[in-house]
Formats: structure tokens, C-alpha cells, sequence
């Protein structure tokens, strides 16, 4: 005769497996999204073509295999390699200081009450309006290349970084006081860990907008990388070519993104149990 713990743990084993199927079939429906909205894009670039020939869209065909031959010959890679050393450079200087002024700012009340204004002054100005006086200052090459990518991914992080630790979960900071958590442990401790669902977050935003950065760096400075590629095809009308480096950029500001929300789902899965636990 079954008993009540069986009955229970059963119906626990049933849900679960639902749940599991659920979720299998929610991924394969994405999947199949995808795959839908891809072909239609690629028909879409067809028929373009045929309608209005190559110099308006290029024939998908075209552009996959100009992208291998780009590829082959290491016109391609060597691009990408240039353009990663900026982006990789002007985000890492980015992360660093966003997060460590606005743990600052967030930390301390006063402080950012004080700064508040004129980061969202900072903020709210195009950053292509600092190009020509970045020029002046750093000239055209890897440096001010860096910088720019480092203005444009800076301000989503660091403000991110303060809301978090500003906005961080009273019940926890309360707690922690009530078992006698000094001020140094309490900010380390308690409200860092609690905004870090928040950092991330800065941190994905400011990671797409790197690239977008390093390309605008790349087109108005000493043309290289995927930019120099661009503006190259683009002077000469070579379409495919033009559209061959147009996807490598997609694929790597997703590739980036993609990877920075595993990220976040991962360091953010504590925050989750607390929650199904209270």
C-alpha cells in the first residue's frame, strides 16, 4: 500500500519531469524561431537581388563565399585580431573604472548625490562628439581607439554598478547588522554580492556597446580592423565583401553577449534559491 511520503515524492518526480518537457519543448520552439526568422532574412536578401541586383543586396551565396575566401587568405582573421585588441583593451579599462567608481558612487550617498549630475551630463553627450578632442589628445592610432571604446562602454556600467549598490536588499543589509556586521563587511560582504545581478547586467550592455565603439573608432581614426574592412568595400561598392565583415561583427557581438548572459545566470542563481526559499 503506497504511502503518504511515496504519493508525495511521486507527484514531486511527475512535476519535475513536466517541467523538464516544458522546457525542452520551449527550447526547440526557440530554436525553430530562429532557424524560421534566418531563412526568411536569407530569402529576403534574394529576392532583393534579384530584383534590384547586387550593388543594392548582395545574393547570400555571394557573401558566404566571399566570407570564406576573406577568410582563407587571413584578410579576416588578421581584421578580427585588430579589432578584438581594442575592444578587449577599451572594455577591460571600462569595467575597471565602472565598477570601481560606481561602487564608490553607490556606496556613498553623498557622493553620488554630488557626481549624479554630471555623469548623466557625461552620459546623455554622443560620444562621437569626443572624437576630434580624443584625436587632439591621443591621435589616431591604438590609443585613442582605445579610449574611444573605453567612453562609450564606461557610463552603462558605472551606472549600473551605483543603482545596484545603492538599491541593495534592506531585509539582507538588516540582517546582517542584526548578527553585528561592521560597515566594511556589510558593503563587501552583503551589498556587493547583492548587486552583482545589476554589475552584469552594466557590464552586458557595455560589452555591445564596445564593439559598436571599436567599429566608430575604426571608421573615423586610422582605418584597420573590421571597420578599415568596411569602410574598404563600402568606397569600392563591393557589396558582398561589405557584408561578409557586416556578419562577423554580428557574430562576435553575440557571441560576446551570449557569453556574458551565461555569466550572469550563473553568478545570479543564488539570488533565485533566496527568493524560492523565503
Amino acid at each position: 500500500m503506497e504511502t503518504t511520503d511515496d504519493s508525495v515524492a511521486r507527484s514531486i518526480v511527475e512535476s519535475a519531469a513536466r517541467a523538464a518537457r516544458l522546457r525542452q519543448r520551449k527550447r526547440v520552439l526557440l530554436w525553430l524561431s530562429w532557424i524560421v526568422i534566418a531563412l526568411m532574412l536569407l530569402v529576403t536578401m534574394e529576392v532583393i537581388n534579384r530584383i534590384a541586383g547586387k550593388l543594392v543586396m548582395p545574393s547570400p551565396v555571394e557573401v558566404v563565399r566571399r566570407g570564406i575566401e576573406m577568410t582563407g587568405d587571413g584578410t579576416i582573421p588578421h581584421a578580427l585580431g585588430e579589432s578584438l585588441t581594442v575592444l578587449f583593451l577599451g572594455y577591460a579599462l571600462a569595467a575597471v573604472t565602472g565598477i570601481g567608481f560606481g561602487i564608490l558612487l553607490g556606496g556613498i550617498p553623498f557622493a553620488g548625490k554630488v557626481f549624479d549630475p554630471f555623469v548623466n551630463a557625461m552620459n546623455s553627450t554622443p560620444g562621437a562628439a569626443f572624437i576630434p578632442l580624443i584625436i587632439v589628445w591621443f591621435g589616431l592610432y591604438t590609443e585613442a581607439k582605445v579610449v574611444v571604446v573605453w567612453n562609450a562602454a564606461l557610463f552603462p556600467i558605472l551606472i549600473n554598478t551605483a543603482a545596484g549598490i545603492a538599491n541593495a536588499n534592506r531585509e539582507l543589509t538588516e540582517m546582517a547588522q542584526s548578527f553585528g556586521a561592521g560597515k566594511r563587511a556589510l558593503f563587501w560582504q552583503v551589498m556587493v554580492p547583492d548587486a552583482l545581478p545589476s554589475i552584469l547586467s552594466g557590464l552586458r550592455i557595455g560589452a555591445a556597446i564596445s564593439t559598436v565603439g571599436t567599429v566608430i573608432a575604426e571608421l573615423t581614426m586610422a582605418q584597420s580592423g573590421l571597420g578599415g574592412l568596411l569602410v574598404a568595400a563600402g568606397n569600392r561598392f563591393q557589396m558582398d565583401r561589405y557584408f561578409a565583415v557586416v556578419i562577423v561583427l554580428m557574430a562576435l557581438g553575440t557571441l560576446i553577449t551570449a557569453l556574458l548572459r551565461y555569466a550572469e545566470r550563473r553568478l545570479g542563481r543564488w539570488r533565485v534559491s533566496m527568493a524560492e526559499g523565503r
